[in-house]
């Protein structure tokens, strides 16, 4: 490989992982959607046909094209429980952009649907606040027991002080 095709290789890598932010301000507010994709290992507590309940921790990563916040790293951990036909969960997620920065917030499955929060976050998104629904993508089987693998598409608005 020659000089010149290195120099071209590490002038596209930067410019790939240029943070958003460096690209465009983002709004005080708006709207986005962004579709994130995970897996990790999750914990079954109780499994009857009656009651299941458990734990999980997953990582990731979600992508909003072209909206104020490009592809970001995401942990999310949670409950779920499925009593009488019924799916519930709580989760907690904290997604990382390219500059560090990050937005954290919570998810929940219940009688009002899928949904979310967005409680804050560091850097550029300090003090944001949001909501929105989520949808849950196709289910994909994992692939190990003992694991979960799942995407979801997510909308909303937000807001900046």
């Amino acid at each position: 490989m020659s000089v010149r095709n290195i120099s071209t290789a590490a002038w596209l890598a930067a410019l790939c992982l240029m943070p958003a932010a460096a690209m465009a301000q983002m709004p005080k507010e708006g709207t986005w959607e962004w579709t994130h994709c995970f897996g990790g290992p999750v914990h079954t507590t109780i499994a009857t046909p009656e009651f299941t309940a458990g734990t999980y921790l997953v990582t990731g990563v979600s992508h909003s094209a072209g909206g104020p916040v490009e592809t970001m790293s995401l942990e999310c951990s949670g409950t779920f429980e499925y009593r009488g036909g019924k799916a519930r969960s709580q989760g907690h997620c904290v997604h990382r952009d390219s500059a560090g920065d990050r937005l954290f917030g919570t998810d929940s499955m219940g009688p009002q649907g899928y949904v979310f929060e967005i409680l804050g976050g560091t850097g550029k998104y300090a003090g944001i606040t949001g909501s929105g629904v989520v949808e849950s993508l196709p289910r994909v089987k994992p692939i190990r027991e003992g694991t979960m693998q799942a995407c979801r598409h997510a909308k909303g608005s937000y807001k900046l002080p």
